[in-house]
């Protein structure tokens, strides 16, 4: 039942809270200071009897990268063509039908926008947010439009960092203009150029050379290597 899954969720570090039933606002006003991770108030939030839906405090033990349905399609095809390969991770098929993908906190405050191609996608769930988890439901005009449910549920809800190619989702899209590089005047200078980026890679220290990886790439074409 939901008390079941309220204390899975605390005791893998998850501070729960009600939720509205079949909504996604919070049953109390002070839901950020009283989300908890002790299972006896877990019982409390949620008695038998009511359908009480479940959120989940993002920003402290996870964020939640929220891919919205309509964009599912396109994120597949992008992790397709660039053979990016999703961590193990917690993830969920939503009520709308998007994906929840739970990373460890990346220190961003509130809820970021992500964006594919310049193309709005979904949000990111930080610091100051929260999701609604399973068995949670969405209703409209007392009509369920779906549930949250787990696709890949990892023991204990171990989380994983989040793919630099991942965080590259919150660069927020510039005018073209902005972003075409100058080229670099010789060969020698692009070699020079890329020397100092893949010094910074090798000193990232082992758990951090990916992310670091994709920030040089990202920054070598700023700086005009063809």
């Amino acid at each position: 039942d939901t008390a079941d899954w309220a204390t899975i969720y605390a005791a893998s570090g998850f501070r729960v809270f009600p939720v509205t039933p079949g909504k996604k606002n919070p049953l109390y006003k002070n839901w950020q200071a009283d989300a908890t991770l002790d299972p006896a108030m877990c019982r409390q939030y949620f008695p038998p009897g009511t359908d009480r839906n479940v959120g989940l405090v993002a920003g402290e033990a996870f964020d939640a990268w929220d891919i919205e349905a309509d964009h599912l399609a396109r994120f597949s095809e992008w992790l397709y063509r660039n053979e990016y390969v999703l961590p193990e991770m917690p993830w969920a098929s939503t009520a709308r039908g998007g994906v929840h993908l739970l990373t460890k906190p990346t220190g961003v405050d509130g809820t970021r926008n992500l964006y594919l191609g310049g193309t709005h996608i979904g949000e990111l769930k930080s610091r100051g947010g929260f999701i609604l988890a399973c068995p949670s439901e969405f209703t409209i005009d007392a009509q369920t439009v779906g549930d949250y449910t787990w696709v890949t549920l990892p023991p204990r809800l171990e989380v994983p960092e989040a793919p630099g190619w991942l965080r590259g989702l919150l660069e927020r899209p510039v005018a073209l203009r902005k972003t075409m590089p100058t080229r670099i005047a010789s060969p020698d200078d692009a070699v020079a150029v890329l020397a100092r980026l893949a010094g910074s890679i090798t000193h990232a220290g082992e758990g951090r050379r990916n992310n670091y990886l994709y920030w040089a790439v990202r920054r070598a074409i700023e700086e005009g290597v063809p």
